[in-house]
């Protein structure tokens, strides 16, 4: 592990940790850039003009699973915490750069269930009521939990978002982040659902699952792993967020959720 030092007070990082900072943030940079250049300059400009609803917003960002549990399982053994973890750290930056304070409910391969705690179902109870809690007690204006899906049929692609049923604010979120998804995506057949699933149920904030796509879908199981293409799909998550903090995506009610992968 690379540890740091104080001389006279100040702290002094070593050059290989300075090094990987600034590579970090370079191919945050170029990653960003391309990203850019994917998205219309009008719509581009239209969620710039809207940045400003994101200062001083607490937003949590879970990337789901993590530590013994991996989600679901791809070919050549890609894991779904691995994803959904790339691609949350990609989102937290575009939020910090709107302004916005970013909570992640976990940075690294690992769950939040104590040491001590063993069984997959138990790990997984105390995990999931750990990022509900931190959640709550902030109290975050918003909280996206991040997951990747899976079905029998390979056919099936897509990104999802799924909204708790009654609450008004969690559809709103719901309906912004899936506008983005279909709008850069180019999945115009998917719709925000109601879901019936955990976090969602217990949140008192705002609070949506989005099922990234589909591990089970050839091309989505390439595209899922490209660096460029997870920045795409961070920043149509951005850019829905955006959107439901300045205010839009309140209009219709969601369709029920239907039955599919279990992702919490």
């Amino acid at each position: 592990m690379t540890s740091f030092r104080l001389n006279g007070g100040v702290i002094i990082l070593p050059l290989q940790k300075i090094r990987m900072g600034m590579a970090i943030v370079m191919v945050s940079v170029i990653l960003w850039l391309g990203v850019c250049a994917m998205a219309s300059a009008r719509h581009q400009a239209a969620i710039s003009a809207l940045s400003g609803a994101l200062a001083g917003r607490i937003i949590v960002i879970d990337p789901g699973h993590g530590g013994v549990d991996p989600g679901v399982v791809g070919k050549n053994d890609v894991l779904e915490k691995d994803l959904v973890l790339a691609i949350g750290q990609k989102l937290a930056l575009y939020l910090r750069q709107g302004g916005a304070r970013v909570v992640m409910t976990r940075e690294g391969d690992y769950d939040l269930a104590d040491p001590e705690i063993t069984g997959l179902y138990r790990r997984k109870r105390q995990d999931l009521a750990r990022r509900v809690a931190l959640a709550n007690k902030l109290p975050a204006d918003a909280m996206v939990s991040l997951h990747i899906n899976s079905f029998s049929n390979p056919a099936q692609y897509g990104a999802q978002t799924f909204a708790r049923a009654g609450s008004a604010e969690s559809e709103a979120l719901a309906r912004a982040i899936q506008d983005e998804l279909n709008r850069m995506l180019k999945n115009k057949h998917r719709l925000p659902l109601h879901g019936d699933y955990y976090i969602l149920r217990q949140t008192r904030v705002p609070t949506v699952i989005v099922e990234l796509g589909f591990i089970t879908n050839p091309r989505e199981y390439r595209l899922l792993q490209d660096p460029l293409y997870q920045s795409k799909i961070s920043w149509c998550l951005y850019a829905g967020i955006t959107r439901y903090l300045a205010g839009e995506g309140k209009s219709l009610p969601l369709q029920p959720g239907v039955k599919g992968k279990k992702t919490q």
